[in-house]
């Protein structure tokens, strides 16, 4: 770690820095000090890529309606990127989705580009790279969506939340090729067998050193033991609510987030959308002791600061479960003062919140049906416990639905054999974006050999009639079963109205055997379940399937799909263009676990001139739409650069400046009144 802009390597003692000189940790560095170092869980050195100077990068706010331009320059050396803005619908702004190869060219070192989009749906979101596993390495960061009011709220009565899964040693490529060669212990020589969740299903070769929150956290030594790093501290008043935004942005792990001593959570919203527990009670809130995330998804809650006022710790645990002869611990940490307090930097390890036969504890959004007997906590999930708050949602649009698609979402371990696909189709990026160049420069999936059986390479993409609702069902079943995936919409919102399990053993709570709802109609045994069907043919009628939320179901675009389940989710394509579909497990989805939507006819795909084409350029007949790129009021302008930062030197990676209107906007960290600062 070192100190920036003057770089002076520093080492962590009992929740604060020290210069490297100051051997027995005698004059410990300003709080602003801390505030100007990446220190991430303090542990040794590795490369990161910064926002403005900022791990992670600075959030973003706007109120909901304003257009937003963003100018891009990317100064890293050797990287290409592109920015997704994750929880952006994009409506009629499909060329500023982020995805490079579909929506738009890499932005290769020392090129611009400039994204224009409208700030729609209000609510929590956040912007990372859309390319390989740069999120990794810390290009993320909070995009906040007010609604638009008539007076300014006060949107500065909270917190945002920012977790990540960190590892010590592997960059982007390094971590995918261990994801599939495997980990080994270079002291030992011998493999190291991933880890694996509370119900028994797998994670992948992803090694769990520290869990972040905002860029800080502690690496435990042992299962009690830290290295005493710095944390992030949110400081509240005592007997005044807060409101936290909790955005995963890790790598692949999932967590359950917590707070010591406050077992009552309320749940406000979820990607975005407000929900609650029941719209047919009078008592409609979400109320839980916790709630499990995982990447791409975005859970808002509200607390109370009403306990002895001191100082907790806000957790987030990895779902992880090691073996007892581990001797590590598996956790994101901030610190929840009260004001008026002592302050203690270091504070020990979090004690659990008390969970008992009588008064269990609640965990929300659960990719398994239990908790091991014992544990004395109940699983609520999005199907059965969750309910959009907004009555005036129109879920009439999708109430019927004209065809019903099935995706299983394979990805078994075996990457030589059955690597990440979408009904066994792993996915091939295109040589040039499929938005400009329409479907002729993909590799199509009809000459790939592709089966029921089968894994085949191809650009896997699905057409979709414009303004025509449909209804999805994603599973993981057949012999790519094992994993719960994280699965990422863009360019549309969708309703989840079913979410079907497999078996589970009521005490252990392990996975048993997959759903008994869907049928697979390969020949072989066991099969990777390339194309299915709902085994009881009156469910083909959508509205007759048992168990259907036809009533106020919640609103996502990243849901989870349980490992030997499946999700049932309904939307209508109404947006143009081409939208990637993808296991946000961005691993998983290098690995080939993604397919595109093309939704409506190419024609109708709104387009931009492309700066910095990547394919040799043909007279497009005047095809191509241009947006207006002239300034208005409602206007929100920022210049984006970006680089890397080490130890040797820390230099800003992306740069966000204020053009217009400073007055309508708010950011935290780095956007300051006047001109653009490096």
């Amino acid at each position: 770690m070192m100190t920036s802009p003057n770089p002076v390597l520093v080492w962590p003692k009992e929740g604060n820095l020290y210069r490297f000189d100051d051997v027995n940790g005698t004059f410990p560095l300003p709080i602003d000090a801390i505030k100007n170092t990446i220190t991430s869980d303090g542990y040794g050195s590795r490369m990161v890529i910064t926002v403005n100077g900022l791990f992670p990068g600075p959030s973003i706010v706007a109120f909901e309606g304003q257009q937003i331009i963003i100018h891009v320059q990317n100064r890293m050396r050797t990287e290409s990127t592109a920015i997704h803005w994750h929880g952006i619908q994009q409506f009629s702004s499909v060329y500023s989705d982020g995805v490079p190869y579909i929506t738009q060219c890499p932005i290769l070192p020392g090129q611009n580009y400039t994204y224009i989009f409208e700030a729609k749906q209000h609510g929590t979101h956040f912007y990372h790279s859309q390319i390989g596993n740069q999120r990794s390495m810390g290009l993320y960061g909070a995009l906040i969506i007010n609604p638009k009011t008539t007076e300014v709220p006060e949107i500065h009565e909270g917190f945002t939340v920012l977790l990540q899964d960190w590892n010590h040693n592997d960059d982007p490529e390094t971590s995918y090729l261990r994801m599939i060669d495997g980990v080994f212990n270079l002291d030992t020589r011998k493999y190291e067998h991933p880890t694996h969740s509370v119900d028994g299903t797998n994670f992948s070769s992803f090694r769990f050193h520290s869990g972040l929150i905002n860029g800080m956290g502690r690496f435990y030594r042992t299962k009690s033991l830290s290295n005493e790093s710095p944390l992030q501290i949110f400081e509240v008043e005592e007997s005044k609510p807060y409101l936290f935004r909790v955005i995963s942005a890790a790598t692949l792990y999932p967590f359950r987030v917590y707070i010591e001593g406050h077992p009552v959570l309320t749940i406000e919203a979820s990607d975005g959308h407000d929900i609650v527990n029941n719209v047919h009670t009078a008592s409609t809130k979400l109320v839980v002791e916790s709630f499990i995330i995982y990447p791409g998804e975005r859970i808002d809650f509200t607390v109370h600061a009403v306990q002895e006022p001191g100082t907790y710790l806000l957790v987030a645990e990895s779902l992880e479960v090691l073996d007892p002869s581990v001797d590590e611990y598996h956790a994101a940490e901030a610190i929840l003062h009260y004001a008026k307090t002592p302050y203690i930097s270091n504070p020990p390890k979090a004690t659990p919140n008390t969970c008992t036969l009588s008064k269990p504890c609640i965990t929300f959004n659960c990719p398994f049906l239990y908790y091991p007997q014992g544990a004395n906590r109940i699983c609520w999930n999005l199907d059965s416990d969750a309910y959009s708050k907004n009555p005036e949602i129109d879920f009439q649009e999708v109430y019927n639905v004209s065809q019903t698609l099935f995706f299983n979402f394979g990805f078994n371990g075996d990457l030589v054999r059955n690597p990440g696909s979408v009904n066994g189709r792993q996915f091939v990026f295109p040589a040039e974006p499929v938005l400009y160049r329409t479907y002729g420069v993909a590799r199509g999936c009809e000459k790939a050999n592709c089966g029921q059986d089968a894994v085949c390479q191809c650009t896997f993409y699905e057409r979709l009639e414009k303004d025509v609702s449909y209804q999805l069902v994603l599973s993981n079943i057949g012999d790519g079963q094992g994993w719960s995936q994280p699965i990422h919409l863009h360019g549309t919102g969708f309703f989840v109205v079913k979410i079907g399990f497999g078996t589970y053993d009521r005490v252990s709570a392990k996975y048993l055997q997959e759903t008994n709802d869907i049928h697979c109609d390969g020949r072989m045994k066991p099969s990777m379940c390339n194309s299915e069907r709902w085994k009881v043919s009156t469910w083909d009628t959508p509205n007759a399937i048992p168990g259907i939320k036809l009533k106020n179901p919640p609103i996502k675009d990243t849901i989870v799909v349980p490992s030997g389940g499946y999700v049932v989710i309904r939307f209508k394509a109404k947006n143009p263009g081409p939208w990637f579909f993808h296991s946000q497990v961005d691993l998983h989805t290098s690995n080939g676990m993604a397919m595109i939507f093309q939704v409506g006819p190419v024609s109708e795909s709104p387009m931009v001139d492309n700066p910095h084409a990547c394919w040799v350029q043909k007279d497009t007949g005047g095809d191509n739409r241009s947006i207006n790129n002239s300034p208005s009021f409602d206007n929100q302008e920022y210049c984006l650069f970006m680089d890397v930062y080490s130890d040797l030197k820390p230099t800003p990676c992306m740069l966000i400046c204020r053009l217009t209107k400073e007055e309508t906007l708010w950011t935290s960290g780095a956007l300051q009144k006047g001109e653009c600062e490096e």
